[in-house]
């Protein structure tokens, strides 16, 4: 399966690295006189371009592939030393620098301008000559090597049991540069793409040549995430967004506001003047970094740049990051990459003392065959999708073909991380945990043939059916990777009744979805219910209730196709006949009080969604949108057919959405969603928009958190949903919650809308079919709610205080919240 590699991960706890064959030294510069840590020395395998300068603490790490055997520290007022390296390995090598005399004349200092500065204008007044994302086009060629590691593996971890289903794995143990602690290979991936760039049409497209994966099966899957447009680090840009992060850029225009700089050296590379310019965050709340960026005299072109995490930024699982990049002048003598290069280690504890096991995950991208300013193939203008996997079956390549890909060879210990990690797959106890973990993450237990779940829907209670039971399956790609059949039925022991469902799938298109669904079912629904998956039956939306539930049973049948006409483009068709039936907690009444059973609905509805560059990840019956940069447009129509069914109504309903998270750094970003739409025709109140109350403790971004379930309904309506997350940009600036790395959020939310005279139910004398249940109204008077919340408790948890602004007093017979505490699990990398 696709998830195979991130259940390897979670089951054993194995994640990323780097590489096995370069030569890699980590150690410290010391002063000889007095053991004092000294920054800001130069420390370079001599003959190479490959150098860095020490941080605050006077640590150092370097890796290369070239053939090296000596690392040089050298500082002004310190005897340079250089001392022998093993190549091809790790090696931790200390320097103690002592410090030398020398006779200089009279020395005057004056005030002035920091003498980084001026290079720095230099650099932000060239970004359009240097930064490759604003030349007119581009086209390359790139190979991406991606590692997964464990890291911090204490001796319980060789138990007997372990040594004995996986001792072989243990043979390719390695020491990491970034960490200076052991590591051990559990993943490798290679990918090698053609990459073009416009912009005019702005664009960016990746063509995957060939992709492959050690212990993955679905290479197609995997091979939409192993392209060098993924996590793409520009230094250019005013922040770095990676891994949910947005950092901000050295190379920032407002750059000073976050960095202290330092022009530490000037040196020859290659016949080209360089300087060294040293960079140190002002303050840590917000994120930053630390490091250094070598700029070119002459273009001021950024020649390299490296950069880690210092400690105390407010991030999550991220214990240690490093971000290299090295360009050159190509193509016409515009500078583009050569190189770039993340090493991260992800960790349940921040602290380096911790002894939890962590992970050490590096991606590196190698850029060759440069083009700048040349037109760019109308194949690849046709294209549909951003990212574009030329064969189904990418990892299906002979090593001859990563042979000549390849910028550089392997070693054969990273060759043989492809077979050690298929090989684990084939212990038993690999296979039963990692069966453990897919049904946690997936909600199924799989077996070959048939998935068994989902699991936490197998025990529920509530008010109308009592105590129920449900149990339900679908088929596994291993039976089809085209149709997936799937069903359930469930048994309540107050309401005595059988409930059932079942679906079928048909995929007949996975690079751009093309996908019919056929579902019918005979079960209880909460009419009225925000996008949560606590208002089904399960068992935490059992627990969490706080007894507002009002749910119907529904026979409902439904069809419908999702055809992708582009990367982007969606529309969808489809038909729905449904049955909704009265009960005790939702009755239906005429006007003249007299009772009826049900109402019956049949309709036809189609839709759009609109988004630009979305990152969507393609798996063969699902897709999940990760998200854009742009903001995501929806538009629906319903027509309801009069008599389809006994009863069935003639409406019309338009309905329409627009989401967007602008990032708002330094002050964090929001999620905005505003909604509306319009009723033509006269309904019933199941038909009605019955606006979004939350019957649960459990907070739902788009429902309402003091609202009850049937409390407002509308025929035209408009609604908005905002959150503000500060990323702890305010309580990161006080003393003893700093610590805690608690982020603070804003919340309003509200809607307004109104009822025609003939859908309006709560009146007396009214004209519309049935009554409304008792406390249900219009909300003509906008109702809006607000509070604040407090996320990443724990890392895990976030803690929600809303009020309710409007519509604080109740009405005769109804019962309201004016304050609502929520709780939510988020696991956000």
């Amino acid at each position: 399966m696709a998830q195979r590699t991130l259940i390897f991960l979670a089951g054993l706890l194995w994640a990323a690295g780097a590489s096995a064959q370069t030569t890699r030294v980590r150690g410290q510069v010391t002063d000889a006189a007095d053991g004092k840590p000294l920054q800001f020395v130069s420390v370079v395998f001599p003959g190479t371009t490959t150098g860095i300068t020490t941080d605050e603490q006077g640590i150092y790490a370097l890796e290369t592939r070239d053939t090296v055997s000596r690392v040089q520290a050298s500082m002004v007022g310190y005897a340079t030393r250089t001392l022998p390296l093993t190549p091809g390995t790790f090696n931790h090598v200390d320097f103690a620098l002592e410090a030398v005399e020398f006779g200089i004349g009279q020395v005057v200092i004056t005030p002035g301008e920091n003498p980084a500065y001026p290079i720095l204008d230099g650099v932000i007044r060239n970004k359009p000559l240097n930064d490759p994302e604003r030349y007119d086009t581009y086209s390359c060629r790139t190979y991406t090597k991606m590692e997964l590691d464990l890291t911090n593996i204490r001796p319980q971890f060789r138990s007997r049991r372990l040594q004995r289903n996986f001792g072989f794995v243990f043979d390719y143990v390695d020491t990491s540069a970034l960490t200076g602690q052991a590591y051990l290979p559990a993943m490798i991936s290679e990918s090698t793409a053609d990459l073009y760039r416009s912009s005019r049409p702005a664009f960016k497209r990746e063509v995957i040549r060939a992709s492959r994966i050690s212990g993955v099966e679905d290479n197609f899957a995997a091979a939409q995430f192993t392209g060098g447009m993924h996590g793409d680090v520009n230094f250019y840009d005013n922040f770095i967004d990676i891994f949910n992060v947005r950092f901000a850029s050295p190379l920032s225009d407002g750059g000073r506001a976050f960095y202290n700089y330092f022009l530490v050296d000037s040196m020859v590379t290659e016949g080209r003047k360089i300087y060294k310019i040293r960079f140190h965050p002002k303050r840590l709340t917000t994120p930053v970094l630390d490091g250094e960026v070598n700029i070119d005299s002459a273009s001021y072109a950024l020649q390299s740049a490296s950069a880690r995490m210092p400690k105390g930024v407010n991030v999550n699982w991220i214990r240690h990051l490093m971000l290299d990049n090295e360009n050159r002048p190509a193509d016409k003598g515009r500078w583009f990459r050569v190189r770039d290069r993340v090493s991260a280690e992800f960790s349940v504890s921040t602290a380096d003392s911790s002894k939890l096991t962590s992970f050490i995950g590096t991606r590196e991208v190698a850029y060759s065959d440069v083009r700048i300013g040349e037109p760019i193939p109308d194949e690849v203008l046709r294209m549909d999708n951003n990212v574009v996997v030329r064969d189904e079956e990418p990892g299906h390549r002979r090593e001859e073909f990563w042979e000549q890909v390849r910028p550089y060879s392997l070693s054969e210990k990273e060759k043989g991380i492809y077979a050690m990690v298929d090989s684990v797959q084939h212990v038993p106890l690999y296979r039963n945990i990692y069966t453990l973990i897919n049904t946690v993450i997936v909600g199924y237990w799989n077996t070959k043939y048939i998935g068994i779940g989902p699991y936490y829907k197998l025990a529920s209670f509530n008010k109308l059916e009592g105590f129920r039971m449900q149990l339900g399956g679908r088929t596994t790609t291993e039976v089809s990777r085209t149709v997936r059949v799937g069903g359930y039925v469930a048994y309540g022991t107050r309401d005595e009744d059988v409930k059932g469902g079942g679906s079928v799938e048909v995929a007949f298109n996975r690079h751009l979805t093309r996908k019919l669904t056929l579902t019918a079912r005979h079960d209880v629904m909460q009419l009225g219910a925000g996008q949560n998956a606590l208002t089904e039956s399960n068992i935490l939306s059992s627990i969490l209730s706080r007894g507002d539930q009002r749910l119907s049973m529904v026979n409902r049948g439904e069809a419908v196709y999702e055809h992708e006409w582009c990367h982007g483009v969606s529309t969808f068709a489809g038909a729905r006949m449904q049955r909704i039936f009265a009960n005790r907690y939702v009755p239906m009444l005429r006007p003249d009080g007299v009772p009826v059973n049900s109402v019956s609905d049949a309709a036809v509805h189609v839709g759009l969604r609109l988004s630009k560059n979305e990152t969507v990840y393609r798996m063969p019956f699902d897709k999940q949108s990760m998200g854009s940069v742009y903001p995501i447009l929806t538009l629906g129509f319903s027509a309801g057919i009069p008599d389809a069914l006994h009863g069935s109504y003639e409406y019309y309903r338009l309905e329409g959405g627009i989401r967007y998270r602008p990032e708002l750094p330094p002050v964090g970003y929001s999620d905005i969603t505003v909604q509306g739409g319009r009723i033509f025709g006269k309904v019933p109140y199941q038909l009605l928009k019955l606006h979004e109350g939350n019957g649960t403790y459990f907070y739902d971004p788009y429902a309402f958190s003091c609202m009850n379930f049937y409390e407002f309904a509308s025929d035209a309506w408009v609604s908005w949903f905002w959150e503000h997350h500060f990323n702890g940009v305010l309580l990161g600036r006080l003393p003893l919650i700093k610590k805690l790395k608690w982020r603070e959020v804003l919340v309003c939310k509200g809607v307004w809308g109104t009822l025609s005279r003939e859908n309006n139910g709560s009146t007396a004398g009214t004209q519309a079919d049935l009554l409304f249940p008792a406390g249900m109204t219009s909300v003509s008077d906008p109702y809006v709610e607000a509070g604040f919340g407090v996320e990443n408790i724990f890392r895990l948890f976030r803690v929600d205080c809303i009020w309710r602004l409007t519509h604080r007093s109740p009405k005769p017979g109804q019962e309201i919240q004016n304050f609502a505490v929520n709780l939510s699990l988020q696991l956000k990398f």
